[in-house]
């Protein structure tokens, strides 16, 4: 596991931590899309890959806790020359659902590579060569 606090992280590396809230995860699409503007992705690999980053972090959002009493979501893009890796870690859910099961098959229609551990996925998605 890739830790986020990386103490050799790079300039095109890009790590938050949001309260693990649905209204919230807004920001870590912002973030995604801020990081994407430095990689060949089209528009089409881009909106992939918010649905799976959207997907992913429904795995930690507490939609029914109450306000300032949710756990938090950490966020991180790895952004590297042949691929962009997006790591997501939170509390751990309870075991998987219908409906995590099939966000779980959009992650894997949209990304390259999907890893689950408990309270950690990381979802990979390589890049295309720029050279032409």
């Amino acid at each position: 596991m890739r830790e986020i606090e990386d103490a050799q992280a790079s300039d095109r590396d890009v790590a938050l931590a949001i309260p693990a809230r649905p209204e919230h995860l807004v920001l870590a699409r912002l973030a995604l899309s801020a990081v994407c503007r430095l990689t060949p992705l089209g528009a089409e690999d881009v909106a992939d890959l918010k649905l799976a980053v959207t997907e992913a972090a429904n795995d930690f959002v507490d939609e029914v806790g109450p306000v300032g009493d949710e756990g938090r979501l950490h966020i991180s893009f790895v952004l590297e020359d042949s691929r962009l890796a997006v790591s997501l870690a939170g509390p751990a859910g309870p075991e998987p659902t219908g409906e995590q099961e099939l966000g779980r098959a959009i992650i894997g229609a949209t990304v390259d590579e999907a890893h689950y551990e408990q309270g950690h996925i990381e979802l990979v998605k390589y890049l295309p060569d720029s050279d032409g």
